[in-house]
């Protein structure tokens, strides 16, 4: 067993995981196996599409990919049901079958992702096509430390949000990767039949948790507007929030709807909360970094 670093645990896999930082530490682990995976699960209280919940074991199916078995926020099962180098088996294992996991372990997770600067960290946040990989590459070129892209995990603590390390990597498209000097030839696929890849940024070394300072909501600003960043208050930041977590669709079926509402509320009084508008174009990248550095990071 091989222990990697994910969040404020580590995950003790049977078989490697390169997306993830080898670890050795004493935080909490949770094990990764492959194994057998029931099709179904005969008691599951409820179900919807691919995921169905029976007490604190959650059945995860992704047709043609593989089955996942995650259990009480301690153990994910993968029985892969085609090719088991397939990155998809990857895509969903470290996407959705860990989402489920954190989420039984008490974590709330945005579909975000942060930058550190001075030992605080700020995350941008934003449904798919926001630009939130492009903007994370960005901050690594000009030399941030990204701590983690597409999912941000966050406990609140004795009245502190705090975050932590994700993945070390982002997932760019062929064209963005090309913008920033990657050849994706000599990338890996993120997703199977798509143009999109994994770009490695450098491990977060691991240690204490990151103070979480700001939540960015990235959306398109009209192309013959200046952006102007408004913060957002009150109960329509927790509505923001509560729309930018990851796979809150799971949420109901895994009983933390009400959890999930409070949590998001109570971040809304420890952390603040922007409307970040963005001109969009690739064109553009190296002009709107500088320009939200400047308004944010400096």
């Amino acid at each position: 067993m091989t222990s990697y670093s994910c969040f404020d645990f580590r995950i003790e896999s049977s078989f490697p995981l390169k997306d993830l930082a080898v670890a050795d530490d004493d935080r909490p682990a949770v094990s990764l196996q492959i194994g057998s995976v029931p099709e179904v699960l005969e008691d599951a209280k409820s179900s919807h599409r691919r995921l169905q919940v029976a007490g604190d074991r959650v059945l995860l199916v992704v047709p043609g990919v593989a089955r996942y078995l995650i259990r009480a926020g301690e153990e994910i099962t993968v029985e892969p049901l085609g090719d088991p180098d397939s990155p998809n088996v990857n895509l969903f294992l470290l996407g959705s079958a860990l989402g489920v996991l954190c989420y039984q372990r008490g974590l709330l997770l945005l579909h975000a992702n942060a930058v550190v600067k001075d030992g605080v960290a700020v995350a941008f946040a934003g449904d798919s096509g926001a630009g939130k990989s492009t903007l994370a590459a960005w901050f690594a070129q000009a030399g941030y430390q990204v701590l983690c892209d597409d999912v941000c995990a966050v406990r609140i603590v004795d009245g502190n949000a705090l975050t932590w390390p994700g993945l070390p990597r982002l997932k760019l498209w062929g064209e963005a990767a090309r913008a920033f000097g990657h050849d994706p030839d000599a990338l890996d696929l993120a997703v199977e039949g798509r143009d999109k890849y994994h770009v490695r940024v450098p491990a977060w070394q691991v240690g204490e948790p990151i103070p979480l300072r700001e939540i960015n909501l990235l959306s398109r600003a009209a192309a013959d507007v200046e952006p102007v960043r408004t913060p957002i208050d009150g109960g329509n930041a927790a509505i923001a929030l509560i729309r930018q977590s990851y796979r809150r669709n799971y949420l109901p079926l895994l009983g933390l709807d009400r959890w999930h509402f409070a949590q998001c509320a109570k971040l809304t009084g420890v952390t603040r909360v922007f409307d970040t508008p963005r001109l969009w174009g690739y064109d553009r990248i190296d002009s709107e970094g500088r320009r939200l550095e400047a308004a944010i990071l400096n």
